[in-house]
């Protein structure tokens, strides 16, 4: 073999090396960014669940003392409240509202 040939292999596998190095760094960064990203799209997803949550708990409890002080409900108003109630629970809603929601389903039905 002659020097240019081995000079050739020994700079191509350096370089292959190099590239490799490289091309794993950029992999290990993008990897990192891509937990940050779902880091931080989790956090705003909680915040968003959390805000709906709030808001209907503070809707369901205006509609509770609106309802009780009536002294009786709507249909519409009953169904409204009652999907309100479910997506507040499925978000993870405490009990705080279980005892409003009960009142509010034992009021008489009057259009």
């Amino acid at each position: 073999m002659d020097i240019g040939a081995i000079l050739l292999s020994i700079v191509s596998t350096v370089v292959a090396g190099v590239l490799l190095y490289i091309l794993q760094q950029k992999i290990r960064e993008n990897n990192a960014l891509k937990r940050e990203q779902e880091a931080q799209k989790s956090k705003h997803e909680a915040a968003i669940e959390n805000g709906l949550v709030c808001i209907l708990r503070k809707h369901l409890m205006d509609e509770h003392e609106r309802w009780t002080q009536e002294g009786y409900i709507t249909p519409h108003a009953l169904e409204n409240g009652l999907a309100m109630y479910k997506a507040y629970k499925a978000l993870g809603g405490n009990g705080m509202i279980d005892h409003m929601e009960e009142e509010i389903q034992e009021l008489p039905i009057r259009d």
